[in-house]
């Protein structure tokens, strides 16, 4: 399903891209609404998840700062598709997955993320980066910075889906759970 996705969702952001060129000459500082205005229900539809415009907003300009870090060549549509897919999309192998917390102690983020874990009561390994090196250099390594919270999300095939932002996160765990008790 995620390669299906993940296509599928680069050809709604190589169209999106295309329609907005042809409205604005692709100057224009307010690119994220345009973007929101006409995503809000693709995105929603193709992944199971109901957006609000503001969500988009802060999606694209997160993965817009995230591309540029990473130096990331790729097309945006098809980064953009990546990183929606790799956010939002619904695991196939959830009930087997492994799932690891990369937080610090000192980051509010974080602990909304951990007081989720602590009410859903889920089984989430933590990994904080400031204890352990090596889980700042392996968070670095995959996502090329250190920001935190992270959920890195290990399927038994053993491919990783690194997945930030806190209420993301917290989104995700809550959807784990109800589709564990059902």
């Amino acid at each position: 399903m995620n390669d299906t996705t993940r296509e599928s969702l680069a050809r709604l952001f190589r169209a999106t891209e295309t329609a907005h060129r042809a409205a604005t000459g692709g100057d224009d500082p307010d690119w994220p609404l345009w973007y929101a205005e006409r995503l809000r229900g693709p995105l929603s539809d193709a992944l199971g998840v109901t957006f609000t415009k503001s969500e988009i907003v802060r999606c694209l300009l997160t993965m817009y700062d995230e591309r540029e870090v990473r130096a990331d060549l790729r097309a945006w549509p098809e980064f953009a598709a990546e990183r929606f897919v790799e956010c939002f999309a619904e695991s196939e192998s959830a009930a087997d997955d492994r799932l690891a917390l990369y937080y610090s102690q000192g980051c509010a983020y974080c602990h909304r993320v951990l007081a989720a874990i602590e009410r859903l009561d889920l089984d989430v390994e933590l990994r904080d980066i400031f204890a352990e090196p090596a889980d700042r250099h392996d968070l670095v390594a995959a996502r090329g910075r250190g920001t935190v919270p992270v959920l890195r999300i290990t399927t038994p095939d053993g491919s990783d889906r690194w997945m930030p932002e806190s209420r993301d996160i917290v989104r995700y765990l809550e959807r784990l759970k109800e589709k564990s008790r059902a």
